[in-house]
């Protein structure tokens, strides 16, 4: 079944938001469970820097590659070229985290999952 990108549109807009949590016990539409079920791709982003073609191309294993962006600033998180919120970076067991310390709206993240 096509659903179209008003109903879409709709569903989120009456999604539930952090201030306003959907209690467990209320059912959700089948609509609004598929379309919160899909998988988006959230990078975090630690710096980012123009090189010309030459540079890279010149890149080996041992290369440092230097960024105006000092090594305790927040990390940026995005979805597509999005940025939807900041975070710092932790240790979670063996794993690297991020620990958020601002996130946008919903609708703004939604927007960044439409055009992303």
């Amino acid at each position: 079944m096509a659903i179209s990108q008003t109903a879409i549109d709709d569903l989120f807009t009456a999604a539930p938001t952090p201030s306003a949590p959907q209690p467990a016990s209320t059912p959700r539409s089948p609509e609004v469970s598929r379309i919160l079920g899909l998988t988006v791709c959230l990078s975090v982003v630690v710096a980012e820097r123009m090189l010309n073609v030459e540079t890279i191309v010149a890149i080996a294993v041992g290369t440092i590659l230097e960024f105006d962006q000092a090594s305790d600033a927040d990390l940026r998180l995005t979805i597509g070229n999005h940025i939807i919120g900041t975070g710092r970076a932790v240790k979670v067991g063996e794993n690297f985290g991020v620990r958020i310390t601002a996130i946008e709206s919903v609708e703004e993240r939604i927007g960044a999952m439409r055009s992303g």
